[in-house]
């Protein structure tokens, strides 16, 4: 887990990599679903079907 991934990263992007840009209580759950592998495609498009424009 990389908590800053500014310019530059320690580890590039994989799928085994979590880069986090800042800290909150909120990192807690996008580690717990990172680890639980909650991160495919149908969690992104949730997520955006979620925003109201």
């Amino acid at each position: 887990i990389d908590l800053l991934p500014y310019g530059t990263t320690q580890a590039a992007e994989r799928s085994d990599i979590l880069n986090v840009g800042g800290f909150s209580d909120e990192v807690f759950t996008v580690i717990d679903n990172f680890v639980n592998g909650h991160y495919g495609s149908a969690h992104w498009l949730e997520e955006i079907e979620a925003v109201t424009l």
